[in-house]
């Protein structure tokens, strides 16, 4: 008798690690990414003992993360000056209270692991198939791709993210109009940056906040690490938004850095800024809150950003995925 076969739909967090624990339970998983290969998206992630405690059952991804970067041990809050707020070393405890501690790392790296392991687990992994129908029936469940491709499974997890089509076509089912997802108002220009030298004793998170802004590190390796800065924002600009080419880096990193030394910004923050060897911006975006019942259908259920967003400021979009 052949395996149940699962159609997870996305294969950046959430997907690779939902189809692993499905193969651990002897179901015959399939992901389809919409992309035809990974890029290089998003900044960084913190994954936090609560993530890696999932991480932990579908392989030595923690290990690896632990011998990436460094654990998290402090929370550090600061007024834009560089003046503490407050202190905190409880992060040193999680290994021992929650049995994993915390770790930043790179988003494209973690994704790669993630799709790495999955493709090492016998998972098939298929590229390049955009979601564009579902069809359930009492007994099976099919998925309609573009360029008349589809694919019948036992059921369906999508994982497609806060653009879910997932999410989309399942809402629509009940008459419901998802729209798109709705910018806060508020935009973040990340980088990755070597650790200043005042940061390296201690791997910490720490928080700046200023009048209208806030910024935010960790370290991501044992020498690099990395940093939001968040602004109010609109999407005019959105033209503009995406990974800087050198050229466009260094002029943007010459702006922000005006910005925040005419605003007697922590020295600590100028040099990272000044530093960064990468640099990104991208608009923050929300979704409606959505009854739990609207989370699953008879052979469809949704996972991560696809049915619950939650801010990036509090560093749980990947670890509530898992």
């Amino acid at each position: 008798m052949s395996s149940p076969k699962v159609l997870v739909i996305g294969c950046g967090i959430a997907g690779p690690a939902v189809a692993c624990l499905l193969k651990q339970k002897g179901y015959e998983p399939i992901i389809f990414e919409r992309s035809e290969a990974p890029g290089d998206v998003g900044a960084s992630l913190m994954i936090c003992p609560n993530g890696l405690k999932v991480l932990s059952l579908i392989g030595p991804l923690p290990d690896k993360l632990l011998q990436n970067g460094p654990p998290v041990l402090e929370l550090c809050d600061y007024k834009a000056s560089g003046e503490i707020l407050g202190r905190s070393d409880v992060p040193t405890d999680f290994a021992k209270r929650y049995g994993q501690p915390a770790v930043g790392v790179k988003r494209t790296l973690i994704t790669s692991w993630l799709r790495d392991l999955a493709i090492e687990n016998g998972i098939e992994v298929r590229e390049g198939w955009k979601l564009e129908q579902i069809e359930e029936t009492d007994e099976s469940v099919t998925a309609f791709f573009e360029g008349g491709k589809s694919e019948t499974g036992c059921f369906l997890v999508g994982c497609d993210g806060l653009k879910a089509a997932t999410r989309k076509l399942l809402l629509a089912r009940d008459g419901i109009e998802d729209g798109t997802p709705s910018f806060t108002g508020l935009t973040q220009t990340a980088g990755i940056s070597p650790t200043p030298e005042a940061l390296r004793n201690t791997p910490g998170a720490r928080n700046w906040y200023g009048e209208l802004s806030h910024i935010i590190c960790y370290p991501i390796t044992h020498d690099k690490t990395s940093w939001g800065l968040t602004l109010p924002g609109n999407t005019e600009e959105e033209a503009a938004w995406g990974l800087f080419s050198d050229e466009k880096r260094a002029a943007e990193k010459e702006k922000m850095n005006s910005m925040l030394q005419a605003k007697n910004w922590d020295p600590v923050v100028l040099e990272m800024v000044k530093s960064a060897e990468r640099l990104i911006k991208y608009g923050l975006y929300d979704r409606p809150e959505l009854a739990s019942e609207q989370w699953y259908s008879a052979r469809c259920v949704m996972v991560g950003d696809a049915v619950h967003p939650t801010s990036v400021h509090l560093g749980q979009g990947a670890n509530q995925a898992w």
